[in-house]
């Protein structure tokens, strides 16, 4: 058998390592750090290792031609993500952060409250009928100005003239019947001035006729006269004595013609009374055929329409005085000791809101709405009459305070941390620190409020502050100029007409 030699297999790894060693390139010491911060170091000896280092091939291996330059590719891309990376980093971490800032200014302001509400007027009248009836003709249209004792509407009459002939003639009877009774009060009182005269007539004649008697009684007892004489003198006394009866008798019956006459003028007197309140009714009824105003104002309202049938009180038009002219306006009643008859306020209609019509509180009504926690104040000011449309909204904007040389801010600038109202202030140093302030006045038509604090005018505020902390330091865009929009001391809206 033939002897086979063994290698000495202490010395392969090292003839191995020293042929390793020599077939490696000499690789310049600037890319060697690019090499290893983005290329994780690969085991010695290994295929990748020996392709890439461009170490020669095994024995029996192609020489790969491109590999240098395919290794020249790899260390610029990686050197660009890390440039690009530094980058980021540079602008994320370490740049300041771009913020808004608006100066605070120096300035009067009117703090001013808002309410909403409907048009009304002082003085809104119902104007209807007194008397049922039909209506006979319309004689004002919606939007018509009325004048005092104007007639607006007229009902149908002719039942009421009826009526009232009947009562005139009823009273033209009782006329006639108290004419006749007077007639005949005049005749009985003239029987009895007749009979009374009679009456006195005989009376002197029987004192006459006794006296006479008298006195031929004597005669006749003294034989001076003869009997048959003296029963002349006797019957002349007892004719006379029965004429006065007679007389007396006759004075009754005209006294008692006289009372009758008198009794029958006193029942022709009522009935004339009578007549006369019937006829002065029914004349009044005819008058309230005409229905009239009294009040000046304007037609907002005519839910009637002739030939219809009404009732006694029931409306025909609606009349608005237009002498003062009201919001109805529903407050926040937290603020109701801010408020005051007389304070200055400013009105916009809807759809009209460019318009600012000065008015003032004119009055505060004493019963508020529980429910939704508001009260109604009511705000006069001036519209013309044409414009006049009861019911439409509007805005109104109460001035409750005044306030002179205030700092005035960017209501954005002003959160809430906790209880607290603060403001960020960039300083000099582009560094913000946060300050305590207290609200003054403010008003919803103004973007910028009224505070107090350790600011002073000319001081930067950031107006968008969330999210920035204390003590970081910020890039300023002082680019948005503030804008003094907004009521402010003093100014007087006027009213385009």
């Amino acid at each position: 058998m033939p002897t086979v030699t063994q290698p000495n297999v202490d010395e392969k790894p090292e003839q191995a390592k020293v042929t390793e060693n020599s077939a490696q390139p000499k690789v310049d010491e600037k890319s060697k750090p690019a090499e290893s911060s983005d290329q994780p170091a690969e085991p010695e000896g290994s295929e990748k290792s020996k392709k890439e280092g461009g170490g020669k091939p095994k024995e029996g291996e192609p020489e790969d031609k491109y590999a240098s330059i395919k290794k020249a590719g790899k260390v610029l891309a990686y050197g660009a993500i890390a440039v690009a990376a530094g980058m980021l980093i540079q602008y994320y971490f370490f740049t300041p952060q771009m913020v808004a800032v608006s100066q605070v200014m120096q300035q009067d302001y009117t703090g001013e409250l808002h309410g909403t509400g409907t048009i009304n007027v002082a003085v809104l009248a119902a104007v209807g009928s007194k008397i049922p009836g039909r209506i006979e003709r319309m004689l004002v249209e919606e939007g018509d100005l009325l004048h005092p004792g104007q007639v607006i509407a007229t009902l149908e009459d002719t039942d009421l003239r009826q009526i009232l002939q009947r009562s005139q003639s009823r009273l033209e009877s009782s006329r006639m019947m108290e004419q006749a009774a007077r007639a005949t009060d005049l005749a009985a009182r003239a029987t009895e001035r007749s009979a009374r005269a009679e009456e006195q007539k005989w009376r002197a004649t029987e004192n006459q006729t006794g006296r006479a008697w008298e006195r031929e009684k004597h005669l006749v007892a003294a034989g001076a006269v003869s009997q048959e004489e003296a029963d002349q003198y006797q019957e002349r006394n007892l004719t006379a004595t029965s004429a006065v009866a007679a007389a007396q008798a006759d004075i009754g019956t005209a006294h008692a013609q006289v009372e009758a006459a008198s009794a029958r003028i006193q029942v022709a007197l009522s009935e004339i009374a009578a007549a006369e309140a019937e006829v002065r009714l029914q004349q009044f009824n005819l008058s309230q055929t005409k229905i009239f105003t009294y009040l000046s104002g304007i037609v907002t309202d005519r839910p009637k329409r002739a030939g219809d049938s009404i009732v006694s009180g029931e409306t025909v038009v609606n009349v608005a005085d237009p002498k003062v002219i009201l919001v109805e306006a529903y407050l926040d009643q937290r603020f109701a000791g801010n408020i005051r008859v007389g304070q200055t306020a400013t009105v916009a209609l809807r759809g009209r809101a460019k318009e600012q019509i000065p008015g003032q509180v004119y009055r505060i009504r004493p019963q508020a709405d529980p429910a939704a926690e508001e009260m109604t104040v009511e705000i006069s000011f001036p519209l013309p009459p044409s414009e006049l449309q009861l019911g439409h909204w509007a805005d109104v904007y109460v001035a409750t305070s005044r306030t002179k040389n205030a700092l005035v801010l960017p209501k954005t600038a002003v959160m809430m941390m906790g209880d607290d109202k603060v403001v960020m202030v960039a300083g000099a140093d582009s560094r913000v620190r946060q300050v305590k302030v207290e609200s003054i006045a403010s008003s919803p038509r103004s973007q910028l409020t009224a505070v107090a604090g350790d600011i002073k005018a000319g001081d930067w505020v950031l107006t968008e502050p969330m999210g920035i902390q204390a003590g970081q330091k910020v890039r300023q865009d002082r680019s948005q100029k503030p804008k003094a929009t907004g009521p402010q001391m003093g100014s007087s809206p006027v009213m385009k007409m």
